[in-house]
């Protein structure tokens, strides 16, 4: 005898499961958590409609859809016409549905309300019947309703973070929303983001969009959805962009379209040399590979060497969307150079100062523990590769008044590319403002990091 590969793949899981389960005696309990179910809600009580006379008269048959609500407590609270042959039967099509009862759907083996559709028929050839009307031919009987997903119905564009101005970077970040049956963003979560600046922006947008709710037919569902906010500086082209990062071909006859960058966060200022007011610069060469990545990473001059140090854990975490030759991704050589300058007006001038004179307190005393909103993992080290050492690192850093890290310093590390890997990625991170009495304020943290080798 033929089976159908689904009854054998679930019998394979029914064995494996049984495999895995300790054995139970004849005379042992069964667990409740093992009888927990979901499922759709089942009809239980059902009542033919009423056959239109005038209908009958004129010995017109007809099927009418019905798009119906079952509560959790298995009741039709609402059904409206889906289609109709005829709009004759549509009346007592649903004043049918409304009397019919339900055992309600599950979920996580609590009942919950659902959305169905089900086909009532209008037969002259079917019997007449009297209660108890039993069920009516498998055909007939109700079925779930597809689901739709929510859609956008207002998306208000983010305005471009005024930090990131003079570098024009484009970027994006990855939003889990949870909208709720009114259509409305109910939660936010961030599931990535190519620049720590991007994350307040982008939440703060995304509160204000408006959905078409999640849908069983008639009945609103909340729903989770991945949303992208996207970010452009109006106007900037890839070659203006390369540029206002310090990027520059070596041979721009080597391609018809400039690569773009897509993540490249800053090198980390040294704490130190922020703190003692020194300024410096480091330069270096690359290959933007085809495939976006970076390689044949040089460091080239550098006026100090944590500056250079900075610049390529930075640069291991990059990635572009590759230069173009005929329509084709091609290796792109660049020359760069970071300059490392302490911004008058900008949040590291003042936190310098301040971190300068020791201003800056603990967590400790807080209105709330912090709560991390963004935090990317660190780039393993590429000088690192051949060998694939594991390691760690503590890294010190301020989050500031509006929930951003940033001065980030290496306290210990077991090598010193850890360190500032560690480093370069705990400066993205993202945190809910941390608040004292009401009053937003900085507050200085530890943090360690580990690092594994993966191919």
């Amino acid at each position: 005898m033929n089976s159908s590969p689904l009854s054998g793949a679930l019998r394979v899981a029914i064995v494996l499961g049984l495999l895995a389960a300790p054995a139970l005696r004849a005379t042992d309990p069964i667990p409740p958590s093992a009888l927990v179910v979901d499922g759709p809600a089942l009809l239980q009580e059902w009542s033919p409609p009423a056959y239109p006379e005038a209908a009958r008269q004129a010995k017109k048959e007809g099927r009418v859809e019905v798009d119906l609500i079952v509560d959790e407590h298995g009741a039709v609270t609402d059904a409206q016409v889906a289609d109709a042959t005829d709009p004759v039967f549509a009346p007592p099509a649903l004043e049918a549905v409304r009397r019919w009862k339900f055992k309600p759907a599950l979920d996580d083996g609590k009942p919950v309300a659902s959305g169905m559709t089900a086909p009532v028929v209008f037969s002259l050839a079917s019997p007449k019947l009297k209660p108890p009307y039993g069920l009516p031919p498998q055909t007939q009987w109700p079925a779930p309703a597809k689901r739709k997903a929510p859609r956008v119905a207002n998306a208000v564009d983010p305005d471009y973070p005024e930090e990131l101005d003079p570098r024009k970077l484009p970027g994006e970040v990855q939003l889990e929303l949870g909208i709720g049956v009114d259509g409305r963003v109910a939660s936010r979560r961030v599931l990535w983001a190519s620049h720590g600046a991007f994350v307040a922006e982008a939440l703060r947008v995304a509160e204000r969009w408006t959905f078409e709710p999640a849908r069983q037919g008639l009945l609103a569902r909340p729903a989770t959805m991945r949303a992208p906010v996207s970010f452009v500086s109006v106007g900037a082209r890839r070659p203006e962009i390369c540029a206002a990062n310090g990027l520059r071909l070596a041979d721009e006859s080597e391609v018809d379209v400039w690569p773009e960058p897509v993540v490249m966060q800053e090198p980390v200022y040294p704490r130190e040399r922020l703190v003692a007011g020194e300024e410096g610069s480091a330069e270096a060469t690359f290959v933007i590979s085809p495939r976006g990545g970076v390689t044949e990473f040089a460091l080239g001059e550098c006026s100090a060497p944590e500056f250079g140090a900075a610049l390529a854990a930075a640069v291991d975490a990059w990635y572009f969307r590759p230069g173009l030759k005929g329509g084709n991704n091609v290796p792109v050589r660049v020359a760069l150079r970071h300059e490392f300058r302490r911004t008058e007006g900008g949040a590291l001038l003042r936190l310098a100062a301040a971190l300068a004179e020791n201003k800056i307190g603990s967590a400790r005393g807080l209105d709330a523990p912090l709560e991390v909103v963004w935090r990317g993992f660190p780039a393993y080290p590429e000088a690192l590769r051949a060998t694939k050492p594991t390691g760690e690192a503590e890294v010190e850093f301020v989050i500031d008044r509006d929930g951003r890290a940033r001065a980030p310093r290496v306290v210990s590390a077991t090598l010193p590319e850890f360190g500032w890997a560690a480093a370069t990625a705990v400066n993205q991170w993202v945190f809910a403002p941390p608040r004292r009495g009401g009053e937003p304020t900085d507050v200085l943290v530890r943090v360690p990091l580990r690092f594994n080798a993966t191919e």
